[in-house]
Parts: structure tokens; sequence; C-alpha cells
């Protein structure tokens, strides 16, 4: 078998040309003498030619030039790279792939027709919408209104069409459709899973007495927050994915870095929170409640520390350089 096709990438990793080689040899430099014509001044005229070695597989030759030959995701310069397992080259500043007719390519890949993109947003925006509408009305605590109720939805419902909407635009940049119908479905996908965690949270910590669960459940955000916008970079399926994505993650996990040293230093200053956050159902309750005996010891020794700080003069640091943290 003589066929070979020589792909030149671009600068972003896609394929610019594919030509194709209906000979044994195929020579590739910046000369329009050679079989690939490669526009670059770091390439030489005549830089490398590809062959059949006594295996029968492809090889990759450098003609003796200045800049030389590498592998595609290497550092050390060869005189020739077999392209049996490492089909990338790389002259000058062009990465090339070679591969014979045999090549084998990745299988085909389900297709989702925009329209199920679009169905399956409006269920989950449905869905998304009517449970915050149940938590909205079971938080109410006054006379239910319209604007009580639905004025934090629309706002709301505006977040999340801004958001799609940036996506969606990106999308549109860098892989030629906007796909506003998966962009959402993302977006609304992370948003259920929000509001699920919120309450697994809130109620983890009523059923088991732990306070850190309901300060700290916000970490848990910011990692629906990081899946959400992999799953976005994914439908827009840039080239330099792992990069985009290290930026979003070094941000995100900033992010939480921050929320967390800063609930640790209210912490610090101002002890533990008094109440677990949400109420539950007495039955969602699993550690056992504490005795009146044990609360009413804990309270006298607190007041006992407020009554010693009450009849003291401020310090240097104010009026709470007089309590220590427990």
């Amino acid at each position: 078998m003589t066929t070979m096709w020589v792909e030149v990438l671009s600068r972003g990793g896609e394929v610019a040309a594919r030509e194709r080689i209906d000979a044994p040899e195929a020579r590739i430099g910046r000369a329009f003498d050679n079989d690939v014509v490669v526009d670059d001044p770091h390439v030489a005229p005549h830089h490398l030619r590809i062959f059949r070695g006594e295996d029968g597989e492809l090889v990759a030759e450098d003609l003796g030039t200045l800049n030389g030959l590498y592998p595609e995701h290497g550092a050390k310069r060869v005189t020739r790279l077999p392209l049996a397992k490492e089909p990338g080259i790389r002259i000058g500043r062009t990465i090339l792939r070679v591969h014979d007719a045999a090549h084998p390519v990745a299988a085909e890949k389900l297709l989702t027709p925009p329209r199920a993109h679009a169905a399956w947003a409006a269920g989950l925006v449905a869905s998304l919408f009517a449970m915050l509408l149940l938590l909205q009305w079971l938080g109410t605590t006054t006379e239910p209104s319209a604007n009580v109720i639905l004025l934090p939805l629309l706002g709301f419902a505006t977040v999340l069409v801004l958001w799609t909407g940036l996506w969606a635009v990106l999308s549109r940049i860098f892989f030629g459709q906007a796909r506003f119908g998966l962009q959402l479905r993302i977006a609304a996908t992370a948003c259920v899973a929000l509001i699920f965690w919120d309450q697994i949270s809130e109620s983890a910590s009523f059923a088991f007495a732990w306070r850190e669960m309901s300060e700290y459940a916000g970490l848990g955000a910011w990692a629906v927050l990081a899946g959400a916008c992999y799953g976005h970079l994914h439908a827009i399926g840039p080239r330099h994915m792992r990069a985009a994505m290290g930026l979003v993650l070094a941000l995100i996990v900033a992010g939480a870095a921050l929320q967390y040293v800063g609930k640790s230093e209210t912490r610090r200053l101002f002890g533990q929170r008094a109440s677990l956050g949400d109420l539950r159902p007495p039955a969602f309750r699993l550690v056992p409640l504490a005795s009146a005996d044990d609360f009413f010891k804990r309270a006298d020794a607190v007041k006992a520390r407020v009554d010693r700080a009450r009849q003291r003069e401020p310090g240097p640091g104010g009026l709470l350089s007089e309590f220590e943290p427990d």
C-alpha cells in the first residue's frame, strides 16, 4: 500500500490542509517542487522526506536542515522519526501528521438533534422553576404575595438567560454555532444540581448537628460551578480545552479558597453560629438532643464570661478583644 495522507495543522490544532500522496515517498518543504508545500519561514526549501521502512511503517527523515525535525510533543531533535506510534511531527513552527490509508479513525459520534436539546432544556427549566417556586413558598414567613414569590424568580431567570447567552456567544465565535438549547440545558442542569446540593447539605447539617456542613456548603456550590463550566467548554469544543479549563479551575479554586478563609476567620473571631441553618422537621434529626442540664451549664459558663467582660474596660483591640474564641 503506497497511499499516505499528510495533514498540516493550524495554530489552533485543527487540520488546515490534508494532502493525499499516492507514492512510496513524499517530500515536504517550502520549495514548490515538494509534494507538500509548507508556508513557514523556519522550514527549509527541502526539509524532510516521508518513506516506508523495511517493516513497511512510515518514517520521517530530516534532510540536513538548520532547524531540524522533532516529535510533535518532544523537545529532542531527531534525524529519523518512526510514525507508527506517534504520527505527529514538528518542523519549524508547523505541526504535521502523517497517516497511511489503513489508519483507524474514531467511531461515529451520536449526534443529538438541536430540538432534542431544546426539549430537554425546556423540561429542566420548567422543573427548575417549579422547585424554586415551591422553596420560595415554603420559605415565606409573611403574607404570600405575587411580588414576594415571583420577583426573585424573575431575577433568577434573567441571570440564567444572561449566563446561557454568554456561553452561546462564545460557542458562536469558536464553534461557529450558538447552540443555545444545549448551553441552556447545561446551565439548567447545574442549577438543579445546585438546588439539590443546598437541600442535602442543609438537611445533613440539621440531621447530624453538623454546623461545618452548612457553613462550608458553598465549597460544594463552587464544585457545581466548575462542572458547569466544564460542560460549557466541552460543548464548545476548543482545541485548547485543557488550558481553558485550567484557567477556569484556577479562578474557581481561588474563589473557593477566599470563601473558606473568610469563613474560618469569621468563625475564629465570633465563634460558631448559634443555628444550624434552615430548620427541618423533627423526624430528620438523627443525633439525640442535648439534655436541659447540659444546655444550662453551658449557658451559665457563657453568662459568666459575658459578665466578666462587661465589668472590664475595653482593651486596645476594641470590644471583641475581651473574648477568646472557643
